[in-house]
Formats: C-alpha cells, structure tokens, sequence
C-alpha cells in the first residue's frame, strides 16, 4: 500500500515537473515571439531611409496620407496609413520576389506580370483565347439588345451618318516602303467605285469592292482616289525610305518558352497575334464609341520590342509584326466587327519601325522608352489632324544611365542582371498642373507629367494610378482626352500635354469608377486606347475595359 502511494507522488511530481517545463517553453516562446513583433514593428515604423519605389514591382509605393477631419471620419485616413505602411513594410521587396519564385514551383503562371505586360504563346498555353462569351455580350451591346436589359448609353442618340458624297476612312496615310495599308470607300452610291493613284511608282493600290490595299513602293508621296461616279475623295499617300538600324550584331537568340528571347545585351519580346481577341477588343472600342457618340475613340497599339532586331535568322523565327498591324488594322476598320460604329486605329508601327535604330525600347525592362512613346504620340496626333510638336521642342533630362528594369524577374536569367539603361525624360515647355488620386486614395499635385527625381519607369506619371487628371491652361480648354491605357501609356500620356488642355487618365486595373456614369456627360474630344500588342491581344483586358462601363 506505502509503495503504490509512493508511485503515485513521485508520478504527480513527475507530471508536475513536466507542465512546468511546458509553461516555461509556452512563456519563452511567447517572450520571444513579441520581441520579434515589437522590434520589426518598431523598425518598420521608424526605419531610415523608407523606400519609396518597389525595384520588384516597378513601381511608386503609397505615400503617409495627409491629415484631415474630413479625411478622419471618413476613415480614409486611416486606410491610407494602413496602405502606407503595408506598402512600405521592410523587407517587402524580397518577400514579394519569393513568393513569386515559390508560387512559380507550385505552378502559378506569371504570364500577367504585374497586370501591364502580357506575354503570349502560340495559343496552345497560358494566353486565353475563349473570347466567345464576350464576343457574344459585345455583339448585342452593339445591336442595342442585351438580354433586354437596358445598357448604359441606350438612350443616347447616335449622330446619323452623313447620305451623300463619298468619303475614305483615311485621309492621310504615312507608309516605309514596302509597308501596306488598308482604305475603305464609306458612303459609296451602290457600292460601284472606281480606285485611282496619281504616282504607280511610289504607291501600288489592289481593289477590291469598296476596299483597297495600298503598298508603299519607294520614298515619294501620292494621292489614291476613290470615285462612285458622283462623288471623289482622296488620301495623301506619303512613303518613307526604310531605315537599316536595326539591330543586327551576329549573334544567335536564345528564345525562352515564356515568350522572351536575350539577343546581345537586351531582352525582346516577342509577338504573337489571335484574331478573335482583337476582334473582341475592336468590338470594346466600338462599344464606347456607341456610349460616346460625340467623342472621336481612338485605339493605339505599340509593337514588342522584336520590332528592332534586322538579322535575318532570327526573324525568321519571329511573326512578322507589319503583317500583325496590318491585319490588326482591317479588324479595327471593318464595319461588320465594329456593328456600325467607326474608330481610329493607330498603328504607330511604322513610324517606331522607321526609327527602329534609335533608343525606343529598354533593354533591360519590358517597357518602351519615352523616346520609342514619342513615335506613338506622333503618330497618334497626326491621325487626328494635329501637329506633334518635334523632339528638340523638348527638354531632354536624363534621368538615370543605371537603371535596371524588370526583364530579370521575367527571366531569372544571371546575364540580364548585367544590362543596363537610361532614362530618358522629355519635358514640355509649357505649364500645367498634373493631380494623380493613388491607389489608397490619397491625392497629390505636381507640376509636371515627369517626376524627374525618379530613377525608374515609374517617373513617368507618377507610376500607375487608378485616377490622373492633367490641365494644361494654354491648351485649348474644350479639348478633352481620356485615356485608357497600360502601363505602356505613362511614358505616352505627357506629350499629350502639347495638344490637349485636359488630360484624364484611368487604369481599369486599380478602380472600380464606372467611366460612363463619370464621364457621358462631360465634353470629350477624344477616348484613347493605348495597350502594348500582348494586351490587345489578351481577353483580360477586353473584360476590364467592359467593367469600366458597367457592362460586365
């Protein structure tokens, strides 16, 4: 009886013993646990230094939110202290990287990027190319039946077309020789025209009905006509010589499966082209077309930067981007995509290609530079009959010789880590105001389009923002632009600052504004469009751009 009382306490000390051990690793870990918390929380509350670009993501970090009672009540104040400090935790750079890398094991597809670069395959991998249900929205959206359902911009009227006199769907048309382009015959009485061209030499044309394929033969300029009997109408042809800098250094490409190929110092981007996807995407232009009768749209697509490369092997291996815009451009003008509707393709194509020799694309990072946005923004205010205001009416400041862009995240590859750019900013002359609205909701102002204390892309509009307005008072005042862009607009949008006396810029990916409701009644001159080539071509960006307006 005494030894089996005995077992018993020393059991019970035994025990106790343990759950003291317990206890005593439970508080350890506990003490332990809440230095590591107070002390990162003090650090990261009272870190030097704060960062205030994201080298992973490429982009403006949010801001400490200014302080107001309105602001307080609202609660937006403390959302934007809480952005602030999530954006700017410590360390935040490398715990994204990783979780890219681990995400990538797990088999997550980066192909998105950070939402403004797309890379696509042949159709047969990551790229989605069932547009169909879209396609079908669009189409009654277009005929005015949804479903029955009323649609933003159902009640507005269209402007009737014009009945009479013959017209093209371009008046001026600038080609490189051997380069091409399409011309469409609108308003043709009975659909019997005849097609003319002053100067066979410079300007082949191949009709066909009311449509006629125009190829620049050599430097010079000619005038294609178009007659229905009654009625003539005219587009200046002007051909440019072809330039041969591209770049050409005998070295061999190594083509990655992600859709990137390293070629010398610099990676490329290659092109890949699915005609449902830009059909759907005209479709999406046509349909704001419809909601904003009274604005002229406009869609603007940049080439990859593959534009550049002139060896012939590896050309070889790429699709041939003229043949893209080409086709892209018979989509964007042909009435039966577009239900009615006319829109203003941009091709910006040749204009880059001819001056494909220059600094247009970075080397290391999958943007353009501001100087490859200027061919674009030239190209744009031309075909709206205005003037580009040439590059030495700007100041050029370099901004950084140091910069290393994003094309080593995409790639992993230790080579690219060796590539180096410049930034290049072209500032206006003229005077404005530019007034961003930051993802955490938080506004700012500034006086120029170009942050030049930036060393990144982000210096061009301030990064990407959900909301950017731009007034330049010596512009006239009653023309308006609102722009839709990538993130391939920021370097684009601040030449628009010599033409337009308001700017206003929307990036669908961080708002949820209804641009309808927002704008239907405010007096646009001008929607623009601008998406590098991999966007126009992926079904992301068409639902975006249709949830903008309410219509998905």
């Amino acid at each position: 009886m005494d030894n089996n009382r005995r077992d018993l306490r020393r059991e019970e000390r035994i025990r106790r013993e343990r759950m003291k051990k317990r206890r005593r690793a439970d508080v350890t870990c506990i003490i332990i646990c809440a230095v590591i918390f107070f002390a990162v929380s003090f650090v990261n509350i009272f870190q030097f230094n704060r960062p205030t670009e994201s080298e992973v993501e490429k982009r403006k970090l949010a801001e400490f939110p200014k302080f107001s009672f309105s602001a307080l009540t609202s609660g937006d104040f403390t959302e934007g202290i809480n952005s602030f400090f999530a954006d700017t935790f410590i360390g935040r750079d490398g715990i994204v990287s990783l979780s890219k890398k681990l995400d990538t094991l797990r088999g997550y597809d980066y192909n998105l990027g950070d939402g403004s670069f797309v890379i696509l395959d042949n159709g047969s991998g990551s790229a989605s190319t069932d547009t169909s249900d879209v396609g079908d929205i669009l189409d009654s959206l277009l005929t005015g039946n949804a479903g029955g359902e009323d649609e933003p911009g159902e009640s507005t009227e269209v402007p009737a077309e014009p009945t009479e006199g013959i017209r093209l769907s371009r008046t001026q048309l600038t080609l490189t020789a051997g380069s091409g382009a399409v011309l469409n015959a609108e308003n043709a009485d009975g659909g019997n025209v005849t097609w003319s061209v002053t100067d066979e030499s410079v300007v082949s044309i191949e009709p066909d009905g009311t449509t006629v394929k125009v190829k620049g033969l050599k430097a010079g300029s000619a005038e294609v006509s178009c007659s229905d009997g009654t009625s003539t109408a005219s587009c200046t042809v002007k051909v440019e010589a072809v330039s041969t800098g591209g770049v050409d250094n005998g070295d061999t490409a190594d083509f990655m499966t992600n859709g990137l190929f390293i070629y010398g110092d610099a990676v490329y981007t290659q092109c890949w082209y699915i005609p449902d996807n830009v059909k759907t995407f005209a479709k999406v232009a046509a349909y704001y077309k419809k909601l904003f009768p009274d604005a002229r749209v406009n869609v603007c697509i940049i080439p990859t930067s593959a534009i550049k490369i002139d060896n012939e092997e590896v050309k070889s291996q790429l699709t041939d981007q003229e043949a893209v815009f080409e086709a892209m451009e018979e989509i964007m003008n042909d009435p039966a995509v577009l239900g009615g509707e006319k829109i203003n393709f941009v091709s910006p194509y040749n204009e880059m290609y001819a001056n494909r020799d220059e600094y247009i694309y970075f080397r290391s990072d999958h943007h353009w530079t501001q100087r490859g946005a200027y061919y674009a923004y030239k190209a744009f205010v031309e075909s709206v009959g205005l003037e580009a205001t040439p590059l030495d009416g700007f100041d050029i400041e370099v901004l950084t010789e140091d910069y290393s862009g994003s094309m080593y995240e995409f790639t992993k590859d230790e080579r690219v880590k060796s590539f180096k750019d410049k930034i290049e900013a072209f500032m206006t002359r003229k005077k404005l105001t530019m007034t961003i609205t930051d993802r955490s909701g938080t506004t700012a102002t500034y006086s120029e389009a170009i942050m030049t204390w930036s060393k990144t892309y982000s210096a061009f509009l301030c990064g990407d923002n959900p909301y950017t307005v731009i007034n330049v008072p010596e512009n006239p005042q009653d023309r308006n632009i609102l722009v839709l862009k990538d993130s391939y607009g920021n370097a684009m949008v601040p030449f628009l600052a010599e033409n337009y006396g308001n700017i206003i810029v929307v990036d669908t990916r961080y708002t949820s504004m209804n641009v309808y409701e927002m704008f239907a009644d405010y007096e646009l001159t001008d929607i623009l469009f601008i998406n590098n080539l991999e966007a126009a071509n992926s079904p992301a960006w068409t639902n975006m751009y249709m949830r903008a307006v309410g219509a998905k």
